[in-house]
């Protein structure tokens, strides 16, 4: 695939197409590194000459290059998420290509919007962490594809229903720790079994979550294997679902693709380099607020050792010169003090 030459075409290429435009090297590999952000890319490396000649599929931007290319991979992964409604055929990948640009950043979502034989639109997304406001950014998402398919004249009888389906490599409702496969739809709080419609649908999976849940269907539990373990050859021997033996075969091929390797480096460093930025914002943050309390705690003691002064000199503090040195500066409390010493009443020294 080029970017330099976007096509539209639903086809899947081969497993030797190229991807869009990257650089021929990692960015940041020869860049001067310290502290925590140094720690995480020496184990980034370690892991990648581990796993020598293999591409991990929890990875987005692999996670979009194998079921792009393989629609068919890619049905089976969605009909063993929505079990037990109907199965579905993918036709279309409406956005095959994956640009530049898709490459920076902790927050940017690598989905894949495809389109079955019956016309709904499908999006499918591999969410490596979490982000604040992925929620509404998920629904606003579905939203958007649904709104999106009317054309000037046509009636809203022609739209096809919008489905969401999210694979999370962390937990979203930490609070429901033996749920991990979610499925929302429009549906009446006091009746819940009562749905407005199948037009809007969003499905959840919450993968390490869900590894523990023995209970779900053999199909959907083979691919959370792959997704989560593929790099690890004695749990992939023992998964037989063939779709997933064939998506391992096709990742075995991928890694020849030099542009898609380089492409999946350079998202795993992205993603380090955001979440490096993301301590050093916290520590700054936290440096600032100790520098706060730290001045915030030296005024607080002056204020008490003049109230404390005053006090011996004029007995117990009327409550506004109590409010007056709570909310006083540095600068204040320097004058305040001098002329404690020669005033011959308390409201003389605040004057």
């Amino acid at each position: 695939m080029s970017s330099a030459n976007p096509s539209s075409s639903s086809e899947p290429s081969d497993d030797a197409a190229h991807f869009s435009a990257v650089p021929s090297e990692v960015p940041g590999a020869e860049l001067p590194r310290s502290g925590r952000q140094a720690s995480r890319f020496d184990a980034l490396r370690r892991a990648r000459q581990t796993h020598a000649q293999r591409l991990s599929l929890c990875n987005d931007v692999v996670f979009k290059a194998l079921f792009s290319r393989h629609p068919h991979l890619l049905s089976d992964l969605i009909n063993a998420v929505r079990y037990p409604a109907a199965a579905i055929t993918v036709r279309h990948i409406l956005n095959p290509h994956i640009l530049p640009t898709d490459l920076e950043g902790k927050h940017i979502v690598l989905d894949i919007l495809a389109e079955d034989a019956h016309g709904q639109r499908l999006g499918i997304e591999m969410q490596l962490q979490p982000f604040r406001h992925w929620p509404q950014r998920n629904v606003y998402g579905v939203a958007r594809s649904l709104a999106g398919q009317l054309k000037a004249g046509q009636n809203y009888r022609d739209l096809k229903p919008a489905i969401g389906i999210s694979l999370l490599a962390h937990d979203l409702f930490t609070e429901h720790p033996d749920k991990a496969s979610w499925n929302f739809t429009l549906r009446d709080s006091q009746y819940p079994q009562i749905q407005l419609g199948q037009m809007l649908q969003v499905h959840i999976i919450e993968l390490r979550k869900a590894e523990g849940l023995r209970e779900l269907p053999a199909p959907l539990l083979a691919w959370i294997a792959c997704l989560l373990h593929n790099l690890d050859e004695a749990a992939m021997t023992a998964i037989t679902h063939q779709p997933v033996q064939e998506a391992l075969s096709h990742l075995q091929t991928l890694y020849s693709d030099e542009e898609l390797r380089l492409a999946a480096e350079r998202r795993e460093q992205a993603l380090v380099d955001a979440e490096d930025m993301l301590d050093q914002a916290r520590y700054e943050g936290e440096q600032k607020g100790l520098q706060k309390g730290q001045q915030q705690g030296i005024l607080q003691g002056q204020a008490q050792l003049l109230a404390r002064l005053l006090e011996c000199k004029f007995g117990p503090l009327p409550p506004h010169c109590q409010t007056l040195l709570s909310q006083a500066s540095a600068d204040q409390l320097q004058n305040w003090s001098l002329s404690l010493l020669d005033a011959q009443s308390i409201e003389s020294v605040f004057v």
